[in-house]
Parts: C-alpha cells; sequence; structure tokens
C-alpha cells in the first residue's frame, strides 16, 4: 500500500513538472496570444535563440519561433507577431544585444523616410546623380499607413557594430593616444620643456612681486599726497575765502555796470555817426557837402595868391611913414 502511495505522487509530481515546463514554454512564446509568422534573414545573429523576444519602437511585439542555418551561409529566422500589431511597410530588422551576458533580441526598426511628392520624383535631366554606398542595404522608402502582410521577408538593416569592430577603434584611439602621449614627452622631458615651464612660472611670480612692490608705492605716494592735500585745505582761512568771494562779487557786479554803460555809449556813437553820414547838422554838411569842400579850396588859393603877392609889393599894402 506504501509502496503503491509513492509511486501515484512520483507520476503526479511528474506530470506536475512536464506540465510546468511545458506551460513556461508555452508561455514564454506568448502561447496565449493569436500570432501570425514573419520572417528575416541575417548575415550574422551570434546566440539568437527560439524564444528570444521581437521588438517593435522598444515594444515587444513577438517571439523567435526558429532560428535555421541556411546552406549559403546566412540566419533564416521565423518570427511570431501579435495578431494585433502590425509592421509598417520599409521597416527593417536587426540583431541587438540585451544586458552584459550576451542575451539577444530581433529589433524592428520602423522607416522614417517618407516618400517624396509626385512632382519631386522625378528629378531634372542635367542634376547629378546621388552617390550611392554600396556598402551598406539601401535605405527604405516608407509609406504612411502601409503595413507588411503577414509571412512577409522584413528585411535586414545597419548591423550595431560588433565587438571586434568597437575594439579595432579602441585600439586606434589608444594609438593616437600614445602617438599624443610620446609628443609630450618629447617636448616636456628631452626638450627641457618642464623645465622652460617652470622658469616661466619663477619668471611670472617675480614679476607678480614686482608689481605688488610699484602698487605699494604707489599707494603710499597717493596716501602721502592726499594726506598733504588734506593739510593745505585744513591751513585755508575760510574768512579771508569768504572775502576774496565777496570782492570778486563786487568786482562782477562793478564790471556789468560798466559793461552795461559801454552798450550806452556805442549807442550815442552810432546815433552820432548816423547822423554825419546821414548829413544832419553843420558837421554833417561839412562832411557830406562837396561844395564847402570846393569853397575852402578856392578860398585856400586866393590866401596863396595874397600871401604871395603881399611878400612881392609890401608897400602896396603896408604904407608905412616915419617922422
Amino acid at each position: 500500500m506504501k509502496r503503491r502511495d509513492e509511486v501515484v505522487v512520483g507520476i503526479f509530481v511528474t506530470i506536475a513538472v512536464i506540465i510546468g515546463i511545458a506551460g513556461t514554454l508555452y508561455l514564454a512564446r506568448r502561447g496565449f496570444t493569436k500570432s501570425y509568422p514573419m520572417y528575416a534573414r541575417f548575415d550574422w545573429g551570434q546566440n539568437l535563440k527560439v524564444g528570444q523576444p521581437v521588438n517593435l519602437a522598444g515594444v515587444q511585439v513577438g517571439f523567435v519561433h526558429s532560428v535555421d542555418l541556411d546552406p549559403a551561409g546566412y540566419l533564416d529566422v521565423k518570427m511570431y507577431i501579435d495578431r494585433d500589431r502590425r509592421i509598417p511597410e520599409g521597416s527593417t530588422v536587426t540583431v541587438q544585444s540585451e544586458g552584459l551576458f550576451g542575451d539577444k533580441s530581433i529589433a524592428i526598426k520602423p522607416c522614417r523616410r517618407a516618400l517624396p511628392p509626385a512632382s519631386a520624383t522625378e528629378p531634372p535631366a542635367n542634376a547629378p546623380k546621388p552617390k550611392e554606398d554600396l556598402t551598406l542595404p539601401p535605405e527604405p522608402v516608407c509609406r504612411p499607413g502601409a503595413f507588411l502582410p503577414a509571412g512577409d521577408t522584413i528585411p535586414a538593416g545597419r548591423p550595431a557594430p560588433t565587438l571586434d569592430q568597437i575594439m579595432t577603434r579602441v585600439d586606434s584611439m589608444s594609438a593616437a593616444l600614445g602617438d599624443v602621449t610620446y609628443a609630450v614627452r618629447l617636448e616636456f622631458v628631452q626638450n627641457g620643456g618642464i623645465a622652460e615651464l617652470r622658469q616661466t612660472i619663477a619668471n611670472t611670480n617675480h614679476l607678480v612681486t614686482q608689481l605688488s612692490g610699484v602698487a605699494k608705492v604707489q599707494s603710499l605716494a597717493l596716501s602721502a599726497t592726499l594726506a598733504s592735500l588734506k593739510r593745505t585745505l585744513d591751513a585755508i582761512d575760510s574768512a579771508s575765502v569768504d572775502s576774496t568771494m565777496r570782492n570778486m562779487s563786487a568786482a562782477s557786479k562793478n564790471l556789468s555796470a560798466l559793461t552795461r554803460e559801454l552798450d550806452t555809449a556805442t549807442v550815442h556813437v552810432n546815433a552820432i555817426l548816423d547822423k554825419l553820414n546821414n548829413g544832419q547838422g553843420t558837421a554833417g554838411l561839412m562832411l557830406n557837402d562837396p561844395g564847402v569842400y570846393n569853397n575852402l579850396r578856392q578860398l585856400l588859393a586866393r590866401l596863396d595868391s595874397l600871401t604871395a603877392d603881399i611878400k612881392a609889393n609890401p608897400k602896396k599894402y603896408i604904407n608905412v611913414k616915419v617922422f
């Protein structure tokens, strides 16, 4: 009886373990979700295994159903996509790393290059053709609202850089860094760059010390000048300053009065000059009448002739008798 119970318990435990494993695998493959197949082909897919997730824009939309090695050296991958998920037309797939333990996943990247308008699809005849990079797959053109049908093959996109490529880049960077280190060592160690740098720092410190001394001397001189100016200002008698200011104010008032009197005299002189110019009065007539000038000339001529006649015939005019 006891033996039979142990056998029954063992059978139930085995069945439970089998059901648990099968259920886990079934759930890992999203068994309760209705899905449809999609296909992809990769040049390289190390550690890509069945059951790994398929992500679209970072969200899991399916899982890897099978991974088969093609005789031509490619990996043919069959994926199951959730029925309520659609793959946009022009999308590409790549194999990406998940974490630090070598796990992989398939990433579906939707197309971001929209189809140009119909008027711009045909370039001009003389337009140069763009250069194509033959080492990379052509970039697909997507149409908004268009999706891939079930069972179609999603083209592979640009793969992520491998560890060998990363290490090659790191090696090139290390070589460049080594060249820089060698150049620095050559300039600063072998060619005496460190000694020159130390000498420059010493000269700079000496210059700063000299400038500090000059600034100190100038500060002392400025302080002495200010003190002397303060003593000079303190020595000035405020009463004398007030008296001088009053005298200057009185002189300014007198100068203003003199200026006003000069202005009045100038007005009077200008009035007299206007009268002379206009021929008013005796002086004006003498200055402006040409007849007076002519009469004076005639009078002077007669006086000259009379004087000459007197000199020639004095007896004619002077009759002196002496008794």
